[in-house]
């Protein structure tokens, strides 16, 4: 009794002081309730993504301000302890979000990506993602990937490798500096982060103008903005005690919102980003940091929903954006309002159990606080190869699936199989049934975007060179032909290499990346593509016509669906198109070389790929697009053939692909197109005795 009046009457204990930047807490919820926004609702918010920007300031100032708080309390930093903190801050939730979801992609994604999304997840597990999405933007086997469901972790990556770089750093520089007068913390540090925003926002311009794929990802163009919020923190303000100083700091928090928020609709996925455009959500962020501590944005980030949200947000930014990737894979239809409101609503419920149940859990609980850093180092390098094993195995399981496939194939071209592929003859009158080729489908889906034998020798991408590789015999051939156009083209090149084979003809072939055999001008993306794309036309009807008197003919063809024509004023496309064509080939008719011109393949579904991997048993028509659907685009060249006359004539492969109503994605069990608009080159090969019959014949009606 005595001990409970003593404890009544004794003074009250004074409370501890909130040390909690509310503000801070409230710009991570803006910042994460931003990018769901974009991910869910692109339209409404154009600018949302600017919130990973916002990320990366709150990052900056928060981690070089507990720095070099540390480094002037102790005189160093304690690089394992610190890396351990941010290892137990991080890892459990990335982690567990990691596994879940390399799970969910094996059990509901279409092998074609695996191999993609497998590579996707190891990166991110080590925090390299946003260097693979670099690598990836300038590929252009790579440049038609999907939206993984890891591709969110580019961010944690580029805060993962400052974190890593950012207090190696400023240890350094506290050694090298210890015994000059230079030997301040704070001094170095703003010496330091300045030279970053001036170097690093330097290169982030020129890199966005230049390399705009690059400049998005790469940590080196994204630098700038974790040190201007670390310089930031480098500037203490007293609380405010006047009037004026109230409305100064006042008044210039409100004005990084107001920033902030016309980020939104002002920056667009348009807007080359990041770049000069980066500093407007960047300088928004920083006034907030700097200045919104005693402020009303203080008292709207300590508002319970927005608080909460701020403590959640890193589960938050994990979850959401694997459900926006393969919720719709699952429905098999975009996100509708409903969808996305329930992954809105269901990233929030997750992430706030995963803060609630994990992570913040395990970081509090004793034994997770007693462990030393090699210990935590030892257990985030355990559970990294827990998931990097995971995507191996994705990439094993895609891996032996395509050998499988792979080995059957070879074994059906060495039986000679009578209905493989085009041979199944599918737009006669007697097409040819293989019943055992019913339920086969190669080459695998996965591994079919790689089926493609174009070679740089026979290719021209970004340049004007005119390269010319050759196919059959070099000597002794009884015809020789040039076959020359854009990708659909080379697309075809084990069809020219089988033909030449079996033939006995020398075939030439030349290519260039959207660019084939018209005096026309093409649409291009920028001038410099245009110029080159009409330097490699003049350096083709060049070699035209100085090997005219070698040529037996000039093999044509091109993509209907790519890269169209400008229009001139008074004309139409279709004039345009027959005029560029005809204006073209007279190099060759002109010369007494004959033109063949081989109309183009007819297109398939866009996840073609995608739907013929999800297929079990036999296969069906679920993959197939009607034929009036598949064969609309304009080709044009039936029409240049009879407007040149004799010397030129038309080869319509179209029965080869489609039936009378439609173009089937597998034929004979072959995969025909490795994406919308391109064949496999196993496909292109079963064409080849066909399309080598239709070429004799063409060039026997014109005396060749």
């Amino acid at each position: 009794m005595s001990a409970l009046l003593d404890t009544a009457s004794a003074p009250p204990r004074p409370r501890a002081r909130d040390t909690t930047r509310w503000d801070v807490q409230g710009l991570r919820a803006f910042a994460v309730l931003a990018v769901v926004a974009y991910h869910l609702w692109p339209n409404r918010l154009p600018g949302g993504f600017v919130g990973v920007d916002v990320f990366f300031v709150i990052s900056g100032y928060l981690i070089t301000g507990h720095l070099l708080r540390e480094q002037v309390s102790t005189g160093r930093i304690a690089l394992g302890r610190f890396w351990a903190r941010r290892a137990k801050r991080l890892l459990p939730g990335a982690f567990l979000t990691l596994l879940a979801t390399g799970t969910a992609v094996l059990l509901t994604v279409p092998s074609t990506l695996w191999g993609q999304y497998g590579r996707e997840l190891i990166a991110s597990t080590v925090y390299v993602q946003n260097w693979q999405l670099a690598s990836d933007s300038v590929d252009y086997l790579a440049s038609d990937n999907q939206p993984s469901p890891f591709q969110h972790f580019w961010s944690l990556s580029v805060e993962e490798q400052f974190y890593i770089a950012l207090p190696v750093v400023l240890a350094l520089l506290a050694l090298a500096l210890r015994r000059t007068r230079w030997h301040s913390p704070v001094r170095t540090a703003r010496v330091l982060l300045a030279a970053v925003v001036v170097l690093s926002f330097v290169w982030c311009v020129v890199e966005t103008r230049t390399a705009p794929g690059i400049a998005y990802f790469s940590t080196a163009t994204r630098a700038w903005e974790f040190a201007l919020g670390g310089l930031a923190s480098t500037v203490v303000l007293a609380a405010p005690r006047t009037r004026v100083a109230r409305w100064v700091r006042s008044g210039g928090s409100w004005l990084g919102l107001v920033l902030l928020l016309a980020a939104l609709w002002a920056i667009t996925p348009a807007t080359p980003f990041p770049g000069t455009a980066a500093l407007l959500p960047v300088v928004g962020a920083v006034l907030v940091v700097l200045l919104g501590g005693h402020s009303g944005l203080a008292v709207l980030g300590r508002f319970a929903p927005v608080a909460f949200i701020g403590r959640i947000s890193y589960a938050v930014y994990l979850w959401h954006w694997p459900a926006v990737v393969l919720l719709p894979i699952v429905l098999g239809h975009p996100l509708g309002l409903r969808s996305k409101v329930v992954v809105l609503v269901g990233s929030v419920v997750v992430a706030a159990l995963t803060t609630l149940l994990v992570e913040e859990p395990l970081r509090s609980s004793s034994w997770v606080s007693a462990l030393r850093p090699r210990r935590v180092a030892l257990y985030g390098v355990l559970g990294s190869v827990l998931v990097v094993a995971l995507g191996a195995g994705t990439l094993g399981a895609l891996q032996v699936q395509q050998d499988q496939a792979a080995a059957y194939q070879q074994r059906l071209q060495a039986g000679d199989v009578a209905c493989f592929g085009a041979a199944a003859r599918i737009g006669s009158a007697d097409p040819c049934v293989d019943p055992r080729l019913a339920d086969v489908r190669v080459p695998a889906p996965a591994a079919a975007a790689g089926d493609d034998q174009n070679r740089d020798a026979c290719w021209s991408n970004t340049t004007a060179d005119f390269n010319v590789c050759t196919l059959g015999p070099s000597t002794g051939y009884t015809k020789h032909l040039l076959a020359v156009g854009d990708s659909h083209n080379n697309a075809l090149i084990s069809a020219y290499r089988a033909i030449a084979q079996q033939r006995h003809w020398r075939i030439d072939v030349a290519g260039h990346i959207g660019c084939y055999l018209t005096t026309a001008e093409q649409w291009a993306p920028s001038q410099a593509y245009t110029d080159t794309c009409q330097g490699w036309k003049r350096s083709a009807t060049a070699w035209i016509r100085a090997h005219a008197d070698e040529l037996d003919g000039v093999v044509v063809t091109h993509a209907t669906t790519k890269s169209p024509v400008v229009v001139p004023a008074g004309s139409t496309n279709e004039a345009t198109v027959v005029d560029g064509l005809v204006a073209a080939w007279r190099a060759a008719t002109d010369n007494g070389v004959p033109v063949v011109a081989i109309r183009d393949n007819p297109v398939a579904r866009p996840d073609t790929l995608d739907c013929v991997a999800q297929m079990r048993g036999p296969t069906t028509s679920a993959c197939d697009v009607p034929r009036a659907e598949a064969t609309a685009s304009f080709d044009g060249s039936q029409q240049a053939v009879a407007r040149i006359g004799g010397a030129a004539r038309f080869v319509d492969m179209t029965d080869w692909y489609c039936t009378a109503d439609s173009c089937p994605a597998v034929v004979g069990g072959v995969v025909v197109h490795r994406d919308p608009t391109h064949l496999t080159a196993t496909y292109a090969t079963t064409l080849a005795p066909f399309l080598g019959a239709r070429i004799a014949r063409a060039l026997d009606a014109v005396g060749r």
